[in-house]
């Protein structure tokens, strides 16, 4: 009876927290930090709430005097789709340049444009007396400025930070990672604070980029980490004018400070280890595992050499972490349940008591939307080089299907006939994964293993082609451009739409599979009982002896 009263209050304690994780987690390579040489970065977008369509956003030509709307673009919708309660103009409006490039977009973030400039975000949190609602940008238009106005990463930077400084950012401390097939790049902003206006002299943002060297790999994960801003180093360093007279003027920081000045302690907000900084850990020390014991994670790099260069595989292994094989393994003990589930849902955190407890937060996160991973390649065309894979649903268990950067236009199955949160439809490639998905928690350590077998078979099957495909479209675009975009569009609307069928019939395989968790042995036509995380089954007899109320028994 003790050990139901203590779960009963547990689950109500759970039940009444209003404690919610903060999202997203941002990997950022560099060429030099890949086995084929690609540049990259990630995006998981973690919110539970956020739009998921996908689509193509195009070149286009413009008149001069033209001027842009300035659109309205949360990043969170409660599960709508962005057109339906947002995107539209502000009514501010700044001058456009006359030719924008074309783009792969999420309708909340621009992804990767058509020079291969690629973008992942996570949000940084930051000075609350740093907010401002007099500001145009948000991050998210801002992102889309940045696609259709950089031919460099530097260039979308330059941009972004100087429209930010016009016109103002009224959004809360945010990174982007931003990458083209030569340099990778970190970009924390934060905003002016609210007295500032549109016409003032300040500047309406205060930003900082870093480059990340060659052969090392930066991550952020609702933390900043960019520390101590080398001002005469413009090859490594962009920034907002002023960053430090702000400070001293503010008396965050003294000029005769002994102490470095640090751009996340003075601007920024640091966040926890158990929800951000774990995670940025985590992906240093797998993509260089002789860090482990060295990192402290209080004060962890800007960035760390890779121990051994990255494949596109090994990145998406980073999305699909809970940490296994650590003392932080989310498969293991009793809060990842009978069947070693690491998932932890919303609330992360809850009172018990009088305590506060919380989960652990891993890499891969049950309300992820969606991943994205670029790959910006400087040995081919820029139509070929770009690709974004995008993943919906949780990264562990993700079907990644890729998009050129060159490819006209992304079927309906991906966003007019996507559905949303509110509206269900099998016409959906997102709904597939994210059901399928969802399934997998009923017994998980079982289900997930056929999942992988998917996965494989058809991502897997992706990568292999890859070389092939880039072969093909480099040839076709020799001798007709019009051709190898058809081609490629083709080719990825067509991946989409098998890979949605297959995870409907995959879904259907596992409804027979795992009927009543006993799972059917094909080779024996028998139905045998689920295996059990046994480390849990262990736990529970050791708080409720065998013969007290709640024994667990086979019967």
């Amino acid at each position: 009876m003790a050990k139901k009263l203590t779960i009963a209050f547990l689950v109500l304690a759970i039940t009444l927290s209003t404690s919610v994780a903060m999202a997203c987690t941002s990997v950022v390579l560099p060429p030099g930090s890949t086995v084929e040489g690609f540049s990259s970065v990630t995006h998981s977008a973690d919110s539970g709430s956020t739009p998921y369509e996908f689509f193509k956003v195009p070149a286009k030509n413009w008149q001069r005097g033209s001027m842009v709307d300035v659109l309205y673009i949360p990043q969170t919708t409660s599960g709508n789709q962005l057109h339906v309660v947002a995107g539209q103009p502000t009514g501010n409006k700044i001058p456009q340049v006359p030719h924008t490039y074309g783009y792969l977009t999420s309708s909340v973030f621009g992804y990767m444009n058509e020079n291969q400039v690629a973008i992942g975000e996570t949000t940084i949190g930051g000075r609350r007396e740093l907010s401002n609602q007099n500001g145009y940008f948000d991050i998210t238009n801002l992102s889309m400025l940045a696609m259709e106005r950089g031919a460099t990463a530097r260039e979308a930077i330059l941009a972004m930070g100087s429209l930010a400084e016009k016109y103002g950012y009224s959004d809360g401390g945010e990174e982007l990672s931003v990458a083209d097939p030569y340099e990778a790049w970190v970009f924390e902003i934060i905003g002016p604070g609210p007295l500032w206006q549109v016409g003032d002299d300040a500047p309406g943002a205060f930003w900082v980029a870093q480059r990340v060297p060659d052969g090392h790999v930066a991550a952020s994960a609702n933390q900043p980490v960019i520390d101590q801003i080398n001002f005469d180093d413009p090859e490594n360093f962009l920034f907002a004018p002023g960053i430090k007279e702000y400070a001293i003027a503010q008396g965050w920081w003294k000029a005769d400070s002994k102490e470095p000045f640090s751009w996340r302690e003075n601007f920024l907000a640091y966040a926890s280890i158990e929800t951000c900084g774990r995670r940025i850990w985590r992906v240093m020390t797998l993509c260089n595992p002789d860090l482990v014991g060295k990192l402290d994670e209080k004060d962890l790099p800007f960035s760390v050499p890779v121990k051994e260069k990255l494949t596109l595989a090994d990145i998406m292994a980073i999305h699909a972490d809970h940490y296994e094989g650590t003392e932080f393994d989310l498969t293991d003990g009793i809060t990842a349940g009978p069947w070693s589930n690491p998932r932890r849902y919303r609330p992360s955190g809850f009172s018990y008591l009088g305590k506060s407890y919380g989960w652990q937060r891993g890499i891969s996160q049950v309300q992820t939307e969606y991943v994205t991973i670029t790959q910006s390649r400087r040995w081919l065309p820029d139509e070929v080089g770009g690709v974004v894979w995008y993943g919906p649903s949780n990264g562990d268990l993700t079907c990644y299907v890729p998009f050129y950067a060159g490819v006209n236009y992304v079927t309906e199955a991906m966003n007019s006939k996507a559905g949303s949160h509110q509206e269900f439809t099998r016409e959906s490639f997102r709904w597939a994964v994210s059901t399928v998905n969802t399934f997998a928690d009923l017994m998980y350590n079982s289900i997930s293993k056929d999942i992988k077998v998917m996965i494989e078979k058809y991502t897997g099957r992706f990568m292999k082609e890859q070389p092939i495909i880039d072969l093909l479209a480099v040839e076709l675009f020799k001798s007709s451009p019009k051709a190898a975009r058809e081609y490629l569009t083709d080719y990825c609307n067509n991946n989409v739409i098998s890979a949605r069928d297959a995870w409907w019939a995959l879904l259907d395989e596992l409804f027979r599979k795992y009927d009543m968790t006993n799972v059917y042995v094909a080779e024996t036509q028998k139905r045998v009982p689920g295996v059990w995380n046994e480390d849990f089954v262990r736990t529970m007899v050791k708080a409720d002896p065998p013969g007290q109320p709640g024994e667990i028994t086979n019967n």
